[in-house]
């Protein structure tokens, strides 16, 4: 399976952070990320359009193709400095929603472990 990010053409810096750590996490679990803002992806050097099976991106920020019928689910991430949630969207291709949902059931433990984390700091 194929996972795309596209971070570094997203001028909110907030926003392409919160990309590349989806990203690295889902690489954390095993996952090959392929960065589809470099100009020499292995993609662009074979001529053809990159076209993984899943693509890490931002609402409102994606490629053409992925806007045909298939899987995508948004997900929160966390919040800006100014309170503004960062979300983070993930597009399937057809056939490919179960594994869809397993990745964003893995975004969605870490986002619980990490906001419990943060409660039991507080509390001390």
């Amino acid at each position: 399976m194929d996972i795309g990010a596209y971070s570094d053409s997203i001028a909110d810096t907030e926003l392409r952070d919160a990309v590349a750590d989806v990203a690295a996490l889902l690489s954390l679990h095993g996952n090959v990320i392929r960065d589809l803002d470099a100009r020499k992806s292995r993609w662009r050097r074979a001529g053809r359009a990159p076209r993984p099976d899943i693509v890490v991106s931002v609402p409102g920020h994606r490629p053409l193709w992925t806007r045909t019928p298939g899987a995508e689910v948004t997900l929160p991430v966390g919040t800006t400095r100014r309170g503004r949630t960062l979300a983070v969207r993930l597009t399937a291709r057809p056939g490919f929603g179960r594994e869809l949902l397993r990745l964003a059931v893995i975004i969605d433990a870490d986002q619980s472990g990490s906001a419990s984390s943060r409660t039991d700091s507080s509390a001390t």
